[in-house]
């Protein structure tokens, strides 16, 4: 009898291998011509200006980051929603109820964590404060 593992093993060997081998043939392959356009940072057509290590804003990163785990949640507790009226039948309310109100209180946790310190507030331009003020 043979172990399963060993298929395990091929199969994470022919999953490297295959790219591997893709990588290699094709820089065999390819043409290599050196030339300066090729080097030049491509903006769609646009002549590029100015330095490219430019700052953004993390506030943006933050809240894209508080999206997707908020959107996750949503994903999470829609099918548990769909099934808790059975659930409570065969279990009972506390083995059913208890799981969610943790997953929920851990994240209101980490959305309080993250309105303390600032990851949802906006940092507003000075025009937009002249604009309130007007």
């Amino acid at each position: 009898m043979s172990d399963p593992w060993i298929a395990v093993g091929a199969l994470a060997l022919v999953g490297l291998a295959i790219p591997l081998s893709m990588i290699v043939v094709s820089s065999l392959l390819r043409p290599s011509v050196p030339e300066q356009g090729k080097r030049a940072t491509y903006e769609s057509g646009e002549i590029p200006t100015g330095d490219t290590r430019i700052r953004f804003n993390i506030q943006y990163y933050m809240v894209a980051l508080l999206f997707v785990v908020f959107d996750i949640e949503t994903v999470l507790i829609f099918p548990w929603a769909l099934i808790y009226g059975d659930a409570v039948a065969q279990f009972g309310p506390g083995p059913v109820l208890g799981p969610m109100l943790v997953f929920l209180a851990i994240l209101a946790i980490g959305l309080g964590w993250a309105w303390r310190n600032g990851a949802v507030r906006w940092i507003k331009s000075e025009r937009a404060e002249i604009k309130s003020q007007l």
